[in-house]
């Protein structure tokens, strides 16, 4: 399993870091794809375990989403009110079928989870020096996922929210917590960026990457799934994946629009 994700992850991890170097087009393309992707999955699950989901309606929603963290469009309003109202439509002219209001609660709350999260890594690539805090962030939580895995395995013995995680541990946990803040913190001396700020930054990516996790997690929990997918060998889906980079990206961009500015 170890070597197949550090495989997995040695193929995608630069094509990532070479969208975010590029930018523009290329980078909100792959993002609006990753997002697209795990919303698609998202309400798999949800149609899996019984709830009436709406797949088409909630990727065109992530996607609208995307393009408004991306440009802004005046015409965005407009689009996405008519796909709500499109949706509403259509539940009428299915005679109020049993189930349809949760299922379109929920697609909705899955759109805003995905898409209203994921955006803001358009949002940090945008700002100035967005390259380099958009690739630290990225290491960062993907350094902090991998110190909670390998301690986790290695001393995990006391169980982190059994109910929603049973194989998450504390020790775990606070080996992903103190990954985080010493990748950025080594990461910051490089760039020569404030050591200070790189650090409490790394400590609330740490952070994000455990409750962006667990918020997965109970995601699934209530949907009765392991994974998300098998998507993507050694890991699960695109959701699995993508979970603790949803918190990331929104933590990332207020502390440098809030705090380092």
């Amino acid at each position: 399993m170890l070597k197949t994700r550090v495989l997995t992850a040695l193929v995608l991890i630069p094509l990532i870091l070479a969208a975010v170097y590029a930018g523009g087009i290329i980078f909100f393309a792959l993002v609006t794809f990753v997002l697209v992707l795990a919303g698609y999955e998202l309400f798999q699950m949800m149609r899996a375990a019984g709830f009436a989901a709406m797949p088409l309606m909630g990727c065109s929603v992530i996607a609208l989403l995307a393009i408004e963290a991306y440009v802004s469009p005046e015409w965005f309003r407009p689009l996405i009110s008519g796909v709500i109202i499109a949706t509403l439509i259509i539940g009428i002219l299915q005679q109020n079928r049993e189930g349809w209001l949760a299922g379109w609660a929920l697609t909705l709350a899955g759109a805003l989870y995905i898409g209203g999260l994921g955006g803001y890594f358009l949002f940090v690539r945008a700002l100035p020096n967005g390259m380099v805090w958009t690739t630290l962030a990225l290491v960062t939580a993907w350094m902090a996922d991998a110190g909670a895995y390998l301690v986790g395995t290695r001393w995990g013995k006391h169980k982190f929210f059994p109910r929603i995680s049973p194989k998450k541990t504390w020790e775990g946990a606070i080996g992903g917590a103190l990954a985080a803040p010493l990748t950025l913190g080594a990461l910051g001396w490089v760039f020569s960026l404030p050591l200070a700020h790189c650090f409490a930054l790394g400590f609330l990516i740490g952070l994000a990457t455990i409750f962006g996790d667990l918020a997965e997690s109970l995601l699934k929990r209530q949907t009765g799934v392991k994974d998300s997918s098998n998507l993507i060998p050694g890991h699960g889906g695109m959701l699995d994946r993508l979970d603790s980079l949803l918190f990331t990206a929104v933590i990332t961009y207020y502390y440098l629009v809030w705090v380092l500015v």
